[in-house]
C-alpha cells in the first residue's frame, strides 16, 4: 500500500515508518522539517498541513492508499500560554480537517491519533472506545477533539484511535525524562493520583497498521496491557527496570505547580472494541 504519515519526524510518526517498511507498505513521510529523520522513510515531503491547497497537492502528487494522521501539538503545557492557542488550533483541528476533506476527495482511508484528554476524567469506570461524554480540562484536548470531530463530520468511515502515556526511543516521554533527571537529582516528586496505562510507541504502531490494512472502521482505544497505574507507579517501574536507585515520592495533582494546563484523574480506557473487531491487543507496558 502507498501510505502517508503525516508527523513523520515524531516519536509515533518515526515508529510507524518503521512498522510500515517492516511490512513491505511504501512508506510517504510527511513533516514541516527540510529532512526526514527517518531512515525508513520511501519518501519524504515537506508540507504545511494548515495549508488547505498545499494538503490537495501533496495528496494528488502522492496518490495515498490510506493516511496515518500522527501530527500534532503535543506540548500540553504549552498549549495552556494564550499565545500558543492559535497554533495549537490550527495544527491539531485546521490541519486535520484539511487531510480529512483530501482523504476524501482521493478516495483513501484516515487514521487519525487522538488522546485520552478529550474526556476530563471523572467517570469512575475506563471509558469505552464510543463513548461520547466529551469534557476536556484543557486547551490541548478541546483541540484534538475538534480534531475527532473534524474527521467524523468530513468521512463517513473513518479510524480514530485514542491513546495515551506514549513513550519509546527516539522523542520525548516520561521515561526519557525520568532517566534524564535521575542524573541529577535523587529524590524525584511524581503525581500519583493521575491513573491511566503507558503505551509503548512500536506496539501502537503495528496495531495502527493492522487497521489501514482492513476496513474495519470506528472508534478505537489504543494503550498496553498490564494493567492501570500511576504516574508515580510508572516511575518506579522505570527506575526498577534501569537499576537505579532513585527514591520517586508521590505527590498530589495540587502539589505540582509546575503543570499548567489541568489534567483528567482518570485515563482508563477500555480495549474491548479491538477484541470485538479481531484486533490483537498491544502487550503489556
Amino acid at each position: 500500500m502507498n501510505i502517508l504519515v503525516t508527523g513523520a519526524n515524531g516519536l509515533l510518526g518515526r515508529a510507524v515508518m518503521a512498522e510500515l517498511r517492516r511490512r513491505g507498505h511504501h512508506g510517504i513521510a510527511v513533516g514541516r522539517a527540510p529532512q526526514c529523520r527517518s531512515t525508513d522513510a520511501a519518501a519524504y515531503v515537506q508540507a504545511d498541513l494548515c495549508d488547505a491547497s498545499a494538503v490537495q497537492a501533496l495528496f494528488a502528487g502522492v496518490q495515498p492508499d490510506a493516511v496515518i494522521h500522527c501530527a500534532a501539538w503535543t506540548d500540553v503545557d504549552g498549549a495552556e500560554l494564550p499565545e500558543n492557542r492559535e497554533q495549537v488550533f490550527a495544527v491539531n483541528r485546521d490541519s486535520t480537517q484539511n487531510v480529512a476533506e483530501a482523504s476524501r476527495d482521493h478516495g483513501c482511508k484516515l487514521l487519525y491519533v487522538t488522546t485520552d484528554y478529550v474526556f476530563d476524567g471523572t467517570d469512575p469506570a475506563p471509558y469505552p472506545a464510543d463513548c461520547d461524554r466529551f469534557a476536556p480540562l484543557n486547551v490541548y484536548g478541546q483541540s484534538k477533539l475538534a480534531g475527532e470531530r473534524a474527521v467524523c463530520g468530513t468521512l463517513a468511515q473513518h479510524f480514530i484511535v485514542r491513546t495515551s502515556w506514549l513513550y519509546g526511543a527516539g522523542g520525548k516521554n516520561f521515561v526519557r525524562t525520568m532517566l534524564h533527571l535521575s542524573r541529577t537529582h535523587d529524590t524525584l516528586r511524581v503525581v500519583c493520583d493521575q491513573v491511566g496505562t503507558p503505551t509503548y510507541v512500536p506496539d501502537l504502531a503495528r496495531l495502527l497498521a493492522d487497521m489501514v490494512e482492513t476496513d474495519r472502521y470506528g472508534r478505537y482505544n489504543a494503550v498496553n496491557s498490564g494493567g492501570y497505574l500511576s504516574w508515580y507507579d510508572f516511575a518506579c517501574a522505570i527506575f526498577r527496570a534501569a537499576g537505579m536507585d532513585v527514591k520517586v515520592t508521590p505527590v498530589h495533582s495540587d502539589e505540582y505547580p509546575a503543570a499548567k494546563a489541568k489534567r483528567p484523574m482518570n485515563s482508563r480506557m477500555s480495549k474491548e472494541k479491538l477484541t470485538e473487531n479481531g484486533f490483537e491487543r498491544l502487550p503489556e507496558w
